[in-house]
């Protein structure tokens, strides 16, 4: 790009203008504008929720926390934990187990930056449901979940939501024939999403328990 080719608006996203996707996170500048190498998004963690544990294969990620306060686990339960608020940056290696979760008051915001385009195609595939973006990511994409370590920090602090995936309400869920059979034979995923939802959801899903 030459001087004369610039154009403010191709370069500066202003607060509110990024763009909206399916799950909670929200696209500033995708790998395409970066030659490919990474994307930037910025992303929430409400009070009492938790990002779940999950490891990338192929990409390395940063975080720089903007507001709000939030608790790491970085390597499993036999990593480590720490704590990292506004102006903090956290470094998430690739094939490293990580999650996080807010035990604040307040909504937690930050900016992820990620190499390569995964992450951003893991986001992309909230789109086409939510069985559809963790069955991508666990084939394409290379990531993996540690669904019952996500279900025993969120036991263990009293965690009440999950951040990023943007959750539907139970009759969307039970309209995808990919849950329904996760909820019938995946025992440690059916006991996260109990978890999570609570009698409201048990007694939806009751015929499949």
């Amino acid at each position: 790009m030459t001087p004369s080719d610039l154009d403010a608006n191709q370069l500066v996203v202003q607060p509110g203008e990024g763009e909206k996707t399916a799950s909670d996170m929200t696209m500033i500048f995708r790998t395409a504008r970066l030659g490919g190498h990474f994307s930037i998004m910025e992303g929430i963690v409400r009070p009492k929720e938790l990002l779940p544990f999950h490891t990338h294969s192929e990409e390395d990620q940063h975080m720089y926390i903007v507001e709000g306060e939030l608790h790491f686990e970085i390597g499993g339960a036999d990593g480590i934990r720490f704590t990292a608020g506004p102006g903090a940056h956290v470094l998430k290696p690739r094939g490293t187990s990580h999650g996080f979760w807010n035990l604040g008051d307040t909504t937690a915001r930050y900016i992820e930056t990620s190499t390569q385009d995964g992450f951003e195609k893991f986001i992309d595939g909230r789109q086409g449901g939510l069985s559809n973006m963790m069955s991508q990511a666990r084939g394409s994409l290379g990531m993996t979940f540690e669904v019952l370590r996500a279900l025993q920090v969120m036991r263990e602090f009293n965690l009440t939501g999950i951040a990023g995936a943007n959750l539907p309400e139970p009759s969307e869920l039970l309209a995808d024939p990919m849950f329904r059979a996760m909820m019938s034979t995946k025992s440690e995923a059916r006991d996260l999403f109990l978890q999570l939802g609570g009698e409201a959801l048990r007694e939806a899903v009751r015929e499949l328990l």
